[in-house]
């Protein structure tokens, strides 16, 4: 007896084929060890990036253009954070950008917005009312352009050590309130200071950062909007490799600490 051949047309046969595979595919890893695709990973990390401030962002260079490098370094087709700017003015409140932010949001598509106040408004029971309602006006006209709002938590001033526990409490709540996600700058420069012999993260006017403050930061934030580590990362911004290391491990335990607060 001559054995029984079934042809099947190309096309559907190939669709049997898939199907195949594709149950094996869903079926043979377990899915605690299944990995994020590469284009869904990447289109959850910022690659257009704006950072709104004063002189605590343009100190050294600029605050973004150390971020830029960080992420650049990370990154060797050149396509992390490639769209990163600055719009700054000099000792101003977060109320006096709104002007430049609606200009900024208006030319230009954006993932993620970086709100930065002036250093005392946190501070200043007078002044905290303007900070916290630029920040709620200006998340709502970021997220009305399909970006991402984050606060710019700031650090305390070289002899005011005192002022961590309040940029913190009110930082905190400010994200909280709005659902924003904060970076703690302020945080990591605290644990810095108390844990790195010799770190000198102030310019000598003692508020102003050094450009191993500038560094620190943009450290923070590539942990906050990027998601991932900075330890190892090949850019040192020239404050030498050990230094680098110790304030990227710094960046990273503060952040990781600051997600897992109640």
């Amino acid at each position: 007896m001559k054995p029984v051949v079934i042809r099947w047309p190309a096309a559907r046969l190939l669709a049997v084929v898939l199907l195949v595979l594709g149950l094996a595919a869903c079926t043979s890893v377990p899915p605690e060890n299944r990995t994020v695709p590469a284009a869904e990973a990447a289109e959850s990390i910022p690659e257009r990036v704006l950072f709104v401030g004063n002189s605590f962002t343009y100190f050294n260079n600029s605050l973004h253009g150390h971020y830029r490098n960080l992420a650049a370094a990370s990154d060797p087709t050149g396509n992390a954070a490639r769209f990163t700017k600055a719009m700054t003015i000099s000792g101003e409140e977060l109320a006096n950008h709104e002007g430049g932010l609606r200009q900024m949001l208006e030319v230009y598509e954006w993932d993620a917005v970086v709100l930065q106040g002036h250093s005392l408004e946190a501070v200043d029971e007078k002044r905290r009312p303007g900070l916290e309602a630029a920040a709620e006006k200006y998340a709502g006209l970021i997220r009305n352009e399909g970006a991402e709002p984050f606060v710019f938590m700031t650090w305390a001033y070289r002899d005011r050590p005192e002022m961590t526990a309040v940029l913190d409490s009110v930082y905190s709540a400010l994200g909280a309130r709005l659902g924003v996600t904060v970076a703690p700058v302020g945080l990591a420069f605290a644990e810095a200071i108390e844990t790195i012999p010799g770190v000198d993260l102030f310019d000598p006017d003692g508020f102003h950062p050094s450009r191993q403050g500038t560094y620190l930061a943009a450290c923070v934030f590539y942990a906050v909007l990027r998601g991932e580590s900075p330890v190892g990362n090949a850019y040192t911004a020239g404050i030498g490799e050990e230094l680098a290391h110790e304030l990227q491990q710094t960046a990273w335990r503060i952040v990781k600490e600051y997600r897992e607060k109640p």
